[in-house]
């Protein structure tokens, strides 16, 4: 009886924290204020979870995107080297697909000025050579290429990012 209640548990634990990143990821897309970076920023996240460094890194990325809501050139920086920094660790301690969409993402919004672009051929290998194997739904995929595409500056590197595979077989963006 008692082992069935902890797998029951359990079970629950892991598909609320799965309901955790994608109301995150939701959130995240949906990003228009101030307030929608603040509840992002704000959600408790158990540094126990197994999702926890994803998490953190929509959290750290939603950091940077505060300096757009910002009027002082100080508070800006001072968002964007926050979140930067925290987004970099997670990275140092944990590299996976979605820490590295978001870094990406960053640097292709920013100003070349704020010198944060030194990893963005890097990222795109990594995503070349993870995303088609990484556990995030199809959808969302298309989803994250998209989103880079429509910030990447240059054809040839949007002719990159849409060669990008999400999975096994070809699908029109």
């Amino acid at each position: 009886m008692l082992l069935l209640a902890m797998i029951a548990f359990y079970s629950n634990a892991l598909g609320q924290e799965s309901l955790l990143l994608d109301e995150l990821r939701q959130n995240f897309q949906e990003i228009g204020s101030e307030d929608d970076i603040e509840q992002i920023i704000g959600m408790s996240i158990d540094p126990k979870d197994p999702e926890a460094p994803t998490a953190k890194a929509y959290q750290a990325a939603s950091t940077c995107m505060m300096a757009e809501y910002v009027f002082s050139p100080i508070k800006k920086l001072r968002y964007f080297n926050q979140g930067k920094t925290s987004l970099e660790q997670l990275i140092a301690e944990e590299k996976s697909v979605e820490n590295v969409y978001l870094r990406l993402l960053i640097q292709l919004n920013i100003p070349r000025l704020l010198n944060y672009y030194k990893n963005i051929d890097g990222d795109i290998a990594y995503l070349e050579a993870e995303l088609p194997a990484a556990k995030i739904d199809v959808d969302y995929k298309y989803t994250m290429i998209r989103n880079l595409v429509t910030l990447a500056d240059k054809n040839e590197l949007k002719e990159v990012l849409l060669g990008i595979k999400v999975t096994g077989t070809e699908k029109k963006l």
